[in-house]
C-alpha cells in the first residue's frame, strides 16, 4: 500500500490535484482543482490507482462494483478488475441516476460503490438507493478525492485515496480574491 505522501505526490505530478484559486464552471471560486482523469491517461498508473483502491476496500468483500458515469468508471473499472469482480455503472437520465443497458443488482448482492471524486454525496445517495431499492446492499464506497474532508454522510464506509476540505465560495464573497490571488480558469 502507498503511504499518503506517495499517493499526493502522484496525483500533484499527473495534474489530477492542484491547490490554489480557481474558477468553477458553476461561477464560483475554490481553493483545489481536483481532475482525476488524469490518472487514467497512462494505462500503469490508471491500473496502479486502481489497485490501490482495491486493497483498501477489498476486505469488504463485495460481489460486484457500482460506479456512476462517467467520472466514475475508469476507476470502477480498474477497481472491479484488480478485485475480479463485475463492474456496473448508473448514467444519468432527466437528472437522475439510472441502472440500464441490462445491468441487473439481485437480492443480496454485496455493492462497493466507486467514485472519481465525492463533494456533496449526492450520486453515492442516489446509487445507494437504487442498490437498495433491487433489493442489494452497499458494503463500502471507494474514491479516489474525497472533497469534503469526511463530512459527506454514508450509510457505509467512505474509504477515500485523498481527503481534504475544498472551499467553494460566491465570486462576490471569495476571500482568495480579496487577497489578490491570481484567478486560474482551468478546463
Amino acid at each position: 500500500m502507498m503511504d499518503q505522501t506517495a499517493i499526493r505526490e502522484l496525483f500533484h505530478s499527473k495534474g489530477a490535484l492542484k491547490q490554489g484559486h480557481f474558477y468553477r464552471l458553476s461561477g464560483r471560486h475554490t481553493d483545489w482543482y481536483v481532475q482525476c482523469a488524469r490518472l487514467f491517461e497512462e494505462y500503469g498508473t490508471g491500473q496502479l490507482i486502481g489497485q490501490e483502491l482495491a486493497g483498501r476496500c477489498a476486505s469488504y468483500a463485495p460481489d460486484v462494483v457500482l460506479s456512476a458515469a462517467i467520472g466514475g468508471v475508469l476507476p470502477g473499472y480498474e477497481v472491479a478488475r484488480a478485485l475480479d469482480k463485475k463492474l456496473l455503472y448508473c448514467e444519468k437520465r432527466d437528472g437522475a441516476l439510472i441502472l440500464r443497458r441490462g445491468f441487473e443488482i439481485r437480492p443480496g448482492m454485496k455493492m462497493l460503490l466507486v467514485e472519481d471524486e465525492v463533494s456533496t454525496g449526492q450520486s453515492i445517495r442516489e446509487m445507494t438507493e437504487i442498490v437498495r431499492a433491487l433489493g442489494g446492499s452497499v458494503v463500502a464506497i471507494g474514491c479516489l478525492v474525497d472533497k469534503s474532508g469526511g463530512e459527506v454522510p454514508s450509510e457505509a464506509p467512505l474509504i477515500p485515496l485523498v481527503r481534504f476540505k475544498a472551499e467553494h465560495y460566491p465570486m462576490d464573497a471569495c476571500p482568495m480574491c480579496k487577497e489578490g490571488l491570481p484567478l486560474q480558469n482551468l478546463r
